[in-house]
């Protein structure tokens, strides 16, 4: 028999749903201003500790934070300075050098015709001079990139200035959660501040640590084995650090291409040099450097920054992964909560 089924939406029901959607669409109207805010936490979180040290050294925070910002900004205009010009060298080299790498290439393989042997090796070649003597402005253009991410100077100016304010305002956060949360959850919400930023704060850290150890390892193993093109090959091994597992194995393979055509031992030589290093990343390395900050599982990071990539391009392939920690969080209270309910129904 059929029967009929009556569904009753209560007004409040209705309202309820009404305001969650206005949420979203307000959230998404701002999506820029709460990207710039989630830039200055992710900053204030890496900079918080280091201001602390030097207070306790009778320095003023706006003052550290200043010095710091200084250290910063100096640091990154040195390595631009000191390997920019290098890397644009390797590159023109490598546009030169091609016709020979192609040659031995294309002398083990038979199945392309001369005309497009010739008209691949051109296209890259004319490619890779491209590059190399374009490079000093392909930066430039990916600094003006990162500025129109940001919204232009002024959001740049903009997220400098928040961190600057969350950093030197020690109760800054505890005063904006109090403004926005209702009092019931404004002790919680606190506590769970603490603990993303330190995790932020230890995450950042300990990347850019890590990023600059494996360069520096890279650079000295390329060098002493005398493959060509190491500052390059380094730069990109530093850089592909952030995606565990898949990072290392792609800035193998450029090195490990470029040694084989040099000799069948450089390639071998070159294969134990990027063996070694994971290994040394995997059981001494990452342990030393990344222990107080509480990992994630190495295939929900790949998964977590394949999606923010998706989503934000480079920048959202950077900030998953602390977005990631504060979801992270969030979802272990709830599972603690709910383990500490059902232990009392017990």
């Amino acid at each position: 028999m059929d029967k009929q089924v009556t569904i009753n939406i209560s007004t409040a029901a209705i309202l309820k749903v009404i305001v969650f959607a206005a949420v979203l669409a307000f959230l998404f109207l701002i999506k820029e201003v709460i990207f710039i805010i989630f830039v200055a936490l992710i900053l204030a979180s890496a900079f918080d500790p280091l201001v602390d040290w030097l207070q306790k050294r009778r320095i003023p925070r706006g003052l550290g934070i200043l010095i710091i910002y200084v250290v910063v900004f100096a640091f990154i205009s040195l390595a631009v300075i000191l390997i920019v010009p290098p890397i644009t060298k390797e590159v023109g080299q490598l546009s030169e050098n091609f016709p020979m790498y192609y040659e031995k290439i294309m002398n083990g393989v038979q199945n392309f015709t001369s005309v497009q042997t010739g008209t691949a090796q051109e296209q890259v070649q004319d490619g890779l001079k491209s590059l190399g003597s374009n490079l000093p402005q392909t930066i430039s253009s990916l600094v003006a990139t990162i500025f129109d991410i940001f919204g232009g100077l002024f959001s740049a100016l903009l997220v400098l200035v928040i961190t600057f304010y969350l950093t030197v305002q020690e109760e800054a956060m505890k005063s904006f959660i109090q403004a926005l949360a209702p009092d019931k959850i404004q002790p919680y919400l606190m506590r769970l501040y603490s603990r993303i930023q330190l995790k932020m704060g230890l995450w950042l850290r300990g990347q850019i640590i890590l990023s600059l150890v494996i360069f520096v390892l890279t650079f000295i193993g390329l060098t002493i084995l005398g493959v060509p093109y190491a500052l390059t090959l380094a730069f990109l091994a530093g850089l592909f650090e952030i995606v565990p597992f898949i990072g290392p194995l792609l800035a193998s393979i450029p090195a490990i291409f470029f040694a084989f055509l040099q000799s069948p031992f450089m390639g071998l030589s070159v294969i134990i040099l990027y063996f070694v290093i994971q290994e040394l990343e995997n059981h001494l390395i990452v342990p030393k450097i990344m222990s107080k900050a509480v990992g994630m599982n190495a295939l929900v990071v790949i998964l977590v920054i394949l999606v923010g990539a998706k989503l934000g391009g480079i920048v959202g392939a950077l900030l998953a992964i602390p977005v990631a920690t504060g979801l992270n969080e969030f979802i272990k209270d709830l599972i603690e909560k709910k383990i500490e309910a059902e232990n009392k129904l017990a």
